[in-house]
């Protein structure tokens, strides 16, 4: 999960993986311009975006610690775990649709291979070896899904060049920008896009305060996009045990978390 003011003296919230695509679904849900690509099919990429964390709902409901006694987040866990929970992920959305299942499957190879830098900078051969074998499994996995949707008009068009990219692009991009505003982020950040021209375009997101960010290029539709999660409030971050932190995290408030997105031209 992530952990929302994670340095603030007053508390911290610890935010689900789930509420977390629910945030960026919310961020595709209005995504679309004169200057940026739509996605099509739109429900079968939007439900990717929403339901591409799904398997994490287990392991958020009970975090376990750090070596530190911190609340384990995503990117404090072993590799084994990590590739585990995307493969759950992948199974839960391809239920729903398959299409939307290539898509996360896609989104997390890309994740792997990113993940395999990083493993061998620091020696981790083993967690290598296996990020390496979800990436082929994931290509597999991608490769049986494109044969049988073929014959399906409604995806045919979908399942390669411009129109394809579009729709995965879409999930990265909003996973990404979820990413920031839960981690709260407190410098501006950037993130790419697919414009309607199909070129890959640079989004800047300036700080205005805490909760607000001003947009350049404007991707979405209006002036203006509010968006929320929910959070749990811990007035601490350390705990001797596991349980010590089920028990808190079972008793904390439940807020919900709101971020503002303006257009450069947007008033406030």
């Amino acid at each position: 999960m992530f952990v929302f003011h994670e340095n603030d003296p007053s508390g911290s919230y610890l935010i689900p993986q789930t509420s977390h695509a629910w945030l960026a679904w919310q961020v595709a849900s209005h995504w679309g311009n004169r200057g940026f690509a739509r996605p099509s099919p739109r429900a079968e990429t939007l439900a990717a975006v929403l339901l591409h964390d799904g398997g994490w709902s287990e392991t958020d409901d009970s975090p376990g610690l750090d070596a530190d006694g911190r609340p384990r987040s995503f990117d404090r866990m072993p590799p084994s775990e990590h590739l585990a929970i995307w493969r759950a992920s992948i199974a839960r959305c391809a239920q729903l649709s398959r299409y939307a299942g290539l898509l996360v499957a896609a989104h997390f190879a890309g994740m792997a291979e990113r993940k395999l830098a990083e493993l061998l900078e620091i020696g981790d051969t083993v967690g290598a070896r296996l990020t390496r074998s979800f990436t082929a499994e994931m290509e597999r996995l991608e490769h049986s899904w494109v044969e049988t949707l073929a014959a399906d008009p409604r995806y045919a068009p979908a399942l390669d060049g411009p129109a394809r990219e579009t729709n995965a692009r879409l999930l990265d991009t909003c996973d990404r920008i979820s990413v920031y505003l839960c981690a709260s982020l407190p410098s501006p950040f950037e993130v790419w896009a697919q414009n309607a021209a199909g070129d890959t375009e640079v989004i800047s997101f300036d700080t205005v305060d805490a909760t607000t960010w001003r947009v350049h290029p404007w991707p979405l539709q209006g002036e203006r996009l509010t968006v929320h999660c929910e959070g749990r409030r811990l007035a601490g971050l350390r705990f001797a045990s596991a349980e010590e932190l089920q028990e808190a995290v079972r008793r904390a408030p439940v807020e919900r978390l709101v971020f503002t997105l303006l257009r450069p031209s947007a008033v406030g």
